[in-house]
């Protein structure tokens, strides 16, 4: 049995775009954060961004649930973490 490859909608094309792009950040501002130690801010920041990214390609574009739960638990980790230290 052949499965048929269904066309990406705009919106998950859009998701995917984002994710690739905000890990290109990750690892530019990581580099950039060895001469300058404030920038992890900004990693932490986009790191948070991209687990909720990551969590709804999961759920939206690959359907699956628990790696979509995963990433959501490891957002909201990192960002109580930002906000309390």
């Amino acid at each position: 049995m052949k499965k048929e490859l269904e066309e990406l909608t705009n919106v998950q094309k859009v998701s995917l775009l984002s994710q690739i792009l905000i890990t290109f950040f990750i690892l530019v501002f990581l580099f950039m954060s060895i001469g300058e130690p404030s920038l992890m801010e900004v990693v932490n920041i986009l790191l948070i961004i991209l687990f909720l990214v990551m969590g709804f390609n999961n759920h939206i574009l690959y359907k699956r649930k628990k790696f979509t739960l995963f990433n959501i638990i490891i957002a909201l980790l990192l960002f109580i973490e930002k906000l309390f230290l």
